[in-house]
């Protein structure tokens, strides 16, 4: 990718088959889709690249077992087959993985109904993974809570490899154009235009004072939890909208002898509670509520943490406490429902099912739902869409090789085994502007490093006042904000929280 400065003039005053807006899972892999087919792309995010939900997962791809709870079977079924090709034909950036679930003593389903239901969603998947299989006595069951629990049940899914904000990002490098560019931070306002039949937007840096006009001949909102937002603001009604579910994840140290992905039981709701082997950490979560509004669904609350913690020693030995917390992740899922929905449901019992919406009048799509297993499904129904409306500008052959100069330099971190790119080289190859977006998103070093990279005593503030340095070409006054800004938000975020739990 370019920096951000020549990002910036190759969209400056041009005109564009589609604009994308946001820059999470569905709308990166939809770039990639376009591209291919030879539209000319621009994509805007007000924010950074998947800082939205497409930065709160469990890392997992999977075929859509809890939807058999509600007889959903033609998402269940949609869901196998988007797993089944991911793992095909995205080998380096997903894997097949072996889950475990775990029944509780007291929970209310019936070993021989687990069984037959894992049996029937194996059938579903055309036999594409390995059969299940039950096992009494496994390695993780020294993790696990005497007379608890009674056997597990092994199947098997598949994991990201990485993280979930990388595998969202590489979708804007996968297939490199000289025509289309992605911008981060980047606001877009305007209206549509009868006289030439196109939209014409004011873009302007959400960082900086930069400005720039552009045409775009279709919209596509692709902004996950802010789609509505994004509709309202343009005027775009449709007969869909966004209720919202939280999700809270803890991260520990990573137990030894913990290498399966094991889903525990709850009894309520008929939910479950996963815990994830993810490099140097294991994940706890996710909780599942209903949250006020966006800010309150993207915030760590003191009762998610007590609950996550309660939940966890009540199956897990010896269990942990706040203080082995290293860190948190918090995100929202987009639940697509009809507009005339009330909230009397719990979350779950809500289908995931994505709905792609053309405006009867103008050229304007709205993508509903979604989630990473069918990001790959999503962008070919709205690439079809796009297909009845705007013709590609180019033919494919517009596509370059990537610049080989632009090998990866690999830098240590205190904490993690494997190599991370350096901040130098995120901030000019891959538009990494902030120190979070460079923790939290290019690397995973705010997820595997206690206290969000800071360390347990900001024993690691030195490295991040460097790395700051060097997002900022050198820029000794923002270096020094950008720290700052990163230390208040873990005190006020991570510190603060635990303060209460």
């Amino acid at each position: 990718m370019h920096d951000r400065e020549t990002s910036w003039g190759l969209a400056e005053h041009q005109t564009f088959d589609v604009l994308i807006m946001g820059g999470g899972i569905n709308g990166t892999c939809l770039f990639d889709h376009l591209n291919r087919q030879g539209y000319k792309v621009l994509l805007v995010d007000r924010n950074d690249f998947a800082s939205g939900t497409s930065q709160a997962s469990g890392m997992m791809v999977w075929g859509g077992l809890l939807y058999l709870r509600n007889l959903d079977l033609p998402t269940v079924f949609r869901l196998s087959c988007d797993r089944d090709a991911m793992i095909r034909e995205l080998k380096g950036h997903i894997s097949p993985k072996l889950y475990r679930y775990i029944p509780s003593i007291q929970g209310n389903l019936n070993p021989e109904l687990v069984r037959a239901a894992l049996s029937f969603y194996w059938i579903m998947s055309l036999f594409r993974r390995k059969p299940p299989r039950c096992e009494k006595s496994f390695e993780e069951t020294c993790l696990l809570k005497p007379g608890v629990h009674r056997g597990s049940f092994l199947y098997e899914e598949a994991v990201l490899n990485t993280s979930d904000c990388r595998f969202t990002f590489d979708w804007l490098t996968f297939t490199p154009s000289t025509h289309s560019v992605a911008l981060n931070y980047c606001s877009a306002t305007g209206e549509y235009s009868q006289s030439d039949q196109g939209w014409h937007l004011a873009l302007k840096d959400t960082l900086g004072c930069r400005e720039t006009s552009i045409r775009a001949k279709l919209i596509v909102n692709c902004a996950g939890v802010w789609t509505d937002q994004v509709n309202d603001q343009f005027g775009i009604e449709t007969p869909f909208k966004h209720v919202l579910s939280k999700g809270v994840y803890i991260g520990v140290k990573r137990p030894a002898g913990h290498n399966s992905l094991m889903i525990f039981e709850m009894g309520d709701h008929g939910d479950v509670l996963t815990f994830v082997p993810w490099g140097p950490i294991s994940l706890w979560g996710p909780t599942e509520t209903f949250p006020k509004d966006i800010h309150d669904g993207m915030t760590v609350a003191a009762e998610d943490i007590r609950f996550l913690l309660e939940r966890a020693n009540g199956h897990l030995k010896p269990g942990f406490d706040k203080s082995q917390i290293v860190s948190m992740r918090c995100g929202i899922r987009p639940l697509a429902v009809k507009k005339d929905f009330t909230q009397a449901h719990y979350p779950l019992d809500l289908s995931r099912r994505q709905h792609v919406v053309p405006h009867n009048d103008l050229p304007w799509v709205s993508s509903y739902g979604g989630k990473i297993t069918g990001c790959r499904e999503m962008a070919n129904k709205i690439s079809r869409v796009v297909a009845r409306k705007v013709r590609p500008a180019y033919r494919p052959d517009g596509l370059r090789e990537e610049d080989p100069q632009c090998s990866v330099e690999w830098i240590s971190w205190p904490g993690i085994e494997e190599k991370v790119p350096s901040p130098e080289w995120c901030a000019r190859h891959e538009l990494c502007c902030t120190l979070e977006d460079y923790l939290r998103r290019r690397t995973n070093i705010a997820q595997w490093v206690p206290r969000q990279g800071l360390g347990r005593n900001n024993e690691h503030l030195e490295l991040l006042t460097d790395a700051a340095a060097q997002i900022s070409g050198h820029t000794q006054a923002r270096a020094l904000t950008m720290v700052q800004q990163y230390k208040t938000d873990v005190e006020e975020g991570f510190d603060r929280v635990l303060e209460r739990v």
